[in-house]
C-alpha cells in the first residue's frame, strides 16, 4: 500500500542519531518514504550537537543508548536548554528510570523498538504539528508582551513629563524592587511582574496638579490629601488591562503599610499583596535618596535607618533586611 505523504512531511527534514548502522539505514528508508528529508545520520551525541551549530533539523529522532560521552538523555537535555528543536526519543528500553530520565527533557514522543511505519509516522507527525503550534503561542505571546510593554513604557513617560522633579523615579524603583524580589527568590514571573507594576506605580500622578507636584516647600493637608489619590487613580487606569500580574492591586496598595497606618485602604499585614510590600520599601528607598522640590536627598545611612527602625511596623522585615543587605553587602546602586 502506498504510504501518505504529508504536507509536513515535504516540509520538514530530520536527524537521525543512531550507532547501530543498520537501523539507521532503514529509518532513513522508511523517513524518505513518507516523504521527509533526512538532513544527516550520526551515530553519537557530540556529533548531533556540533552539527547543530551550523544545520538545524526541524526534528530529531535519537536512541536513548549511544556510543560516545554522552547517551541520547543527555544530548537532549543539551539541545532542549539551547534550541528550539522537538526530539523523539527511539529505543530498545522501557526501563522505568529510563523513562523517568527521558520525561525530565519533555520530549515530543516515545518509540519502542520494534515498531511499525505508521506509528512512526504519526508520533513525528504530532511532534512536528505540536511544536509548530507552541512556537506560533511564544511569537503571539511575545508580540503581545513588546506591545505591553511598549503602553508601559508610554504610560511612565506621560508621568515623567508630568512630574519632572521624579524623572526616572519609577524606573529606579523597579530596579531595587527586582533586585530585592531576587534576593528573595521570587519566581521569574513574579520578579517580571514587580518591574511592569513599579515602572508605572505613579501613573495616577496624571491626576494631580502639577503645581502640587512641582512645590518647593512642603504640602499642607489639603494637598497630601490629593497627592494621596494617585493610588486609586493608579488603579482605576489599569484595572481594566489584562496583565498576566496583578499590577492594578499592586499599584492600588504600594502605600498601604503593615500596621494599617497607609493609604487608601488602610490594610495591613497579610491582606497586602507581597509584590505591594516590595515596591514600598522600594518607593521609601529611593525618595529619600533622590533631591525633592522640598528637601535635599537623604544619606544612605539615614535611608538604611529609616527602613531598618521601621521594619515590622511599617515595612516587612524580611523585606526591609533583603534591601538593606543590598546596599551594606552587594553595594547596590541605582543605573
Amino acid at each position: 500500500m502506498k504510504k501518505r505523504k504529508s504536507k509536513l512531511a515535504r516540509s520538514s527534514s530530520i536527524l537521525i542519531v543512531e550507532d547501530e548502522r543498520i537501523i539507521a539505514e532503514d529509518l532513513r528508508n522508511i523517513l524518505q518514504s513518507l516523504g521527509y528529508t533526512v538532513m544527516k545520520i550520526v551515530s553519537t551525541g557530540e556529533e548531533a550537537i556540533n552539527m547543530l551549530k551550523n544545520n538545524k533539523p526541524d526534528l530529531i529522532l535519537v536512541d536513548i543508548v549511544l556510543t560516545g560521552q554522552i547517551d541520547g538523555i543527555e544530548m537532549a537535555e543539551y539541545i532542549k536548554s539551547r534550541y528550539n528543536i522537538p526530539i523523539v526519543y527511539l529505543t530498545a528500553y522501557a526501563d522505568k528510570d529510563i523513562v523517568t530520565r527521558a520525561k525530565v527533557t519533555e520530549p515530543y514522543g516515545y518509540i519502542i523498538k520494534p515498531f511499525e511505519d505508521r506509528e512512526l509516522q504519526t508520533t513525528i507527525e504530532i511532534a512536528l504539528y505540536k511544536n509548530r503550534t507552541e512556537t506560533r503561542l511564544k511569537e503571539s505571546f511575545d508580540k503581545l508582551k513588546r506591545g505591553l510593554e511598549a503602553t508601559v513604557a508610554a504610560l511612565a513617560y506621560a508621568v515623567e513629563m508630568r512630574d519632572p522633579y521624579t524623572a526616572g523615579h519609577q524606573k529606579r524603583v523597579a530596579h531595587l524592587a527586582c533586585a530585592i524580589a531576587r534576593g528573595l527568590n521570587l519566581s521569574f514571573k513574579k520578579i517580571d511582574g514587580i518591574r511592569i507594576a513599579s515602572i508605572i506605580h505613579d501613573v495616577g500622578k496624571i491626576h494631580v496638579p502639577a503645581e502640587i507636584l512641582s512645590k518647593p516647600a512642603r504640602l499642607t493637608d489639603a494637598e497630601f490629601e490629593i497627592v494621596q489619590t494617585h493610588s486609586l487613580i493608579g488603579y482605576d487606569i489599569l484595572k481594566n488591562i489584562e496583565f498576566p500580574w496583578p499590577v492594578a492591586q499592586i499599584v492600588l496598595q504600594h502605600h498601604e503599610r503593615l500596621n494599617g497606618s497607609g493609604y487608601p485602604q488602610g490594610l495591613d499585614d497579610d491582606n497586602i499583596l507581597q509584590e505591594a510590600q516590595i515596591l514600598a520599601v522600594a518607593d521609601v528607598a529611593e525618595a529619600m535618596l533622590s533631591h525633592r522640590p522640598y528637601r535635599p536627598a537623604h544619606s544612605l545611612g539615614t535611608m538604611l535607618k529609616e527602613i531598618t527602625y521601621k521594619q515590622g511596623k511599617l515595612y516587612d522585615p524580611i523585606i526591609s533586611t533583603a534591601c538593606v543587605r543590598l546596599f551594606k553587602e552587594k553595594k547596590f546602586e541605582f543605573t
